[in-house]
């Protein structure tokens, strides 16, 4: 059987009759696989969510990583590249990383043809592909890394609503359950507890992610999801706030 994952991603002004929206996209992935005798595990969208925000910072690209991780998925299919990544060094390092678990990424359109990650005529057209992304959009990539961090620094909101916050107008205001599992998930870290251990204890103990609460389902921790509270800039800096807090009192 060979297991495959959907992704779609529409963006905020790509809706009812935009040639993207998510049932002409949906409608060409499933059509795809029935071709080609992929057996859809999963449909995962990501709706109204601009080109530029990192995959790791989509609820669905978290879902796809998750998913990818845990339910041993062969094939990826995607409608067109800019549907998934934001950048060459984004969609290199994903696809790299694929690769060398043996996935396979589908790409239905990318200048009037498929091709697929396995084949010759994908890799070279993908390799050529990133050398000239590259050039074009490594400045606006960083430039727009520098717009999400400022954003993040002033907790305005910059995509998907992160772990650790609820939304108040179009600010990012502090969770204080949330920023407790955040403290919690760091002192395991410090203790040199593994990121997968973590996400058992976060099972175990049933604290919903922030998916569950948007879904109205249980969704469950991964080591993925753990490594990214401890990464993103966003709640390194609620650390340097407590230290600032800590030295007034």
């Amino acid at each position: 059987m060979k297991k495959a994952v959907c992704y779609i991603r529409v963006g905020p002004m790509e809706t009812r009759k935009h040639p993207f929206r998510r049932a002409d996209q949906e409608k060409r992935l499933r059509s795809y696989c029935a071709e080609n005798d992929l057996d859809i595990m999963l449909v995962i969208p990501d709706i109204r969510v601009e080109a530029f925000i990192p995959l790791e910072d989509r609820l669905g690209g978290r879902d796809l990583a998750n998913t990818v991780e845990s339910k041993g998925i062969q094939h990826i299919v995607i409608w067109r590249l800019d549907r998934l990544f934001r950048s060459a060094a984004e969609m290199s390092g994903c696809l790299g990383a694929w690769s060398g678990a043996g996935i396979i990424c589908h790409v239905l359109d990318l200048d009037g043809m498929s091709i697929r990650t396995d084949q010759e005529q994908g890799k070279v057209v993908l390799s050529t592909l990133n050398v000239l992304a590259g050039l074009a959009r490594d400045l606006p990539a960083e430039r727009t890394k520098n717009w999400i961090r400022k954003k993040k620094n002033n907790r305005f909101v910059y995509g998907a609503i992160p772990y650790g916050y609820d939304l108040s107008g179009n600010q990012l205001v502090p969770n204080s359950r949330e920023q407790e599992i955040i403290r919690q998930v760091k002192h395991w870290r410090a203790e040199g507890r593994s990121l997968r251990k973590i996400a058992d204890e976060l099972n175990e103990q049933k604290v919903p992610t922030k998916r569950a609460s948007a879904v109205s389902r249980e969704t469950r921790w991964y080591a993925s999801t753990v490594s990214y509270l401890l990464k993103n800039e966003l709640y390194l800096g609620e650390e340097d706030d407590d230290d600032q807090a800590g030295g007034r009192g």
